[in-house]
């Protein structure tokens, strides 16, 4: 039986983040998904005090917070896939690229999944995908306005979606640019700062409108193909 296990909300960009480096660092691990009933009865408040997902339970330790949960398994598994560089400049670099995709590009992302009435009906389908057919009936209307006040507290939900696709278009600008004849963010080989950002963007990317403003940045499309999950750098 394997000993690591990795709880996470399937949709989650930051569960993807722990499953590429684990993929990476070619450690084998058990996926368990939480749907919203687990969440409302208490399930992920018993697995992390801070009640979110991912956590990862490694021989019975359990961490939670995705960043952390990267920086634990490069502390354990240092010689295998190193994602955070020795270099104290490179490193900080790392640090602003997780940050900017954690704390901005993950709210681009919400707002294109649950605000852009299209899409909200699918989404919150998949966030229901674990519960019981009886739950997920009563909680996927409810999903969307869960999250959309989320949003608004945050700011995004307060725009228009145009402005988001322009704020999304100056975002995917800036990235072409800086992958203009580099492979990687930061130094000669993926790291965190790679896999940070690339979860957000295929998760952007698997909306309509995410997908269809990527088409025009091949540079970012080339490089999400190397650092994203089914990347085998």
């Amino acid at each position: 039986m394997n000993n690591t296990v990795l709880y996470q909300y399937e949709i989650s960009p930051f569960c993807a983040k722990v499953r590429r480096v684990l993929q990476l660092k070619g450690l084998a691990y058990e996926v368990r998904n939480i749907g919203a009933l687990a969440t409302q009865l208490g399930g992920v408040k018993r697995l992390s005090p801070q009640g979110k997902l991912p956590v990862l339970d490694i021989g019975g330790e359990r961490l939670a917070d995705s960043s952390l949960i990267v920086r634990e398994l490069e502390r354990r598994f240092p010689a295998v896939a190193p994602l955070i560089p020795d270099d104290e400049q490179q490193r900080a670099q790392v640090h602003l690229w997780e940050d900017w995709a954690d704390e901005s590009l993950y709210f681009l992302e919400v707002y294109l999944r649950f605000a852009v009435k299209e899409n909200r009906d699918y989404w919150a389908g998949r966030v229901c995908a674990a519960d019981p057919a009886w739950f997920a009936a009563i909680a996927r209307p409810i999903v969307p306005a869960t999250m959309m006040k989320q949003l608004k507290a945050q700011g995004m939900g307060r725009k228009s979606l145009a402005q988001v696709l322009t704020e999304l278009d100056q975002h995917l600008q800036m990235l072409n640019a800086l992958l203009y004849e580099r492979d990687w963010l930061v130094g000669g080989q993926i790291t965190l700062a790679d896999i940070a950002v690339a979860v957000q963007l295929q998760a952007i990317a698997a909306t309509p409108q995410g997908k269809q403003a990527l088409l025009a940045y091949p540079d970012v499309q080339s490089w999400l193909a190397r650092s994203g999950e089914n990347g085998k750098a």
